[in-house]
């Protein structure tokens, strides 16, 4: 039998690959619904305990990806138009002064008002950031990954060697995680990119006593840990399930709780602001929504995968309007972005 540094080292590899050309279904699949990128079906045994490095991409929160032609009429690649921008209905006045912080290929200009938009060249991706003016671009190799502001200034390269994508911003939108791997000796983490400097800070984490089959990671709703889904075994490979959440700190990547819960977080603001619930699926790929009670794991259907504006009221995002949205799941309000590509893209943010 083989040894398990062995067959993770070849497993991750594979992985390598991947990462160096991220190809179309990567750079769709970092925030697209239930896309799935495998880095290869291996799987490695340790202490008797299996260890399958197959990679998932799990959305960032109601946010899904364009597949559409680039935004005309503006400048460099990733650079936003000075001019041309909208100022669309839904902008603004969403419950509990939320915004929306784009839609499809316009992103918010937060100090004027204005949806800036910003050329992405063919499989691009767009990832604004919650709170600030920065957003993140990822294009497929040899292209590189960038953090930028609204208006093309303060433009930051992200050295993404051993870095996975699916990258998720932090509640404050200062900083970025991802999934992280390392050959020699191999290695499987998480990376935290400061998004002013782009340095990357990498955690490893063991991986015998938290098995992961998505290995990815999301932030809390504080910012102070990262998430993790460690994995259920027991319907094999392919089911996906998830047996518990497994939280690390983020400044150190050490251990610090697990929860009963059986579904990954999509973004710091899946967590309720009291900290007692969560909206997530129990499966990376479906849209089973499900809202968690984080003390005791249980769960009750959900109609959309929403952020949390206060411990009484969610936003979600459908087919080009925001729904506000009680805890049981009524939508009490719906508000209309109106702006192109809002139909296939939209994220939203919380005031500031």
């Amino acid at each position: 039998m083989m040894r398990f540094d062995q067959l993770l080292h070849e497993t991750i590899d594979e992985m390598g690959d991947e990462m160096k050309a991220p190809s179309a279904a990567l750079v769709r699949g970092a925030v697209a619904r239930g896309r799935r990128i495998r880095w290869g079906r291996r799987l490695a045994v340790a202490g008797g305990a299996l260890l399958a490095v197959a990679a998932i991409v799990v959305p960032w929160a109601v946010v899904s990806r364009p597949d559409g032609p680039p935004v005309t009429g503006a400048p460099a690649t990733g650079t936003p138009a000075a001019s041309d921008v909208a100022r669309p209905p839904g902008a603004s006045g969403l419950a509990g002064g939320w915004v929306v912080t784009s839609a499809g290929t316009q992103v918010l200009d937060r100090a004027s008002g204005d949806y800036v938009p910003v050329t992405m060249e063919g499989d691009g991706g767009l990832l604004p950031a919650p709170l600030g003016d920065r957003f993140l671009t990822i294009y497929g190799s040899p292209a590189p990954l960038q953090i930028r502001s609204v208006r093309g200034t303060q433009p930051v390269t992200v050295d993404d060697t051993g870095l996975g994508g699916d990258y998720r911003w932090s509640p404050a939108g200062d900083r970025l995680v991802g999934r992280a791997s390392q050959k020699e000796p191999s290695k499987i983490g998480f990376a935290v990119i400061d998004a002013r400097t782009g340095t990357v800070t990498k955690h490893w984490i063991d991986v015998s006593k938290h098995d992961c089959s998505m290995c990815n990671f999301s932030w809390t709703r504080d910012g102070r840990e990262v998430a993790m889904a460690v994995a259920d075994r027991s319907g094999g490979e392919s089911a996906e399930k998830v047996s518990r959440l497994q939280l690390f700190d983020a400044e150190t990547g050490a251990p610090t709780r697990s929860l009963p819960v059986k579904a990954m977080p999509s973004s710091p603001f899946s967590w309720s602001p009291d900290g007692r619930y969560l909206v997530s699926s129990p499966n990376g790929f479906s849209r089973d929504w499900q809202l968690f009670d984080v003390s005791t794991g249980q769960s009750r259907p959900f109609p959309y995968d929403a952020v949390w504006v206060s411990d009484h009221q969610l936003l979600a995002t459908h087919a080009g309007k925001v729904l506000t949205l009680n805890t049981d799941g009524t939508v009490t309000a719906t508000t209309e972005v109106g702006v192109p590509g809002a139909t296939e893209s939209i994220t939203l943010g919380p005031p500031g």
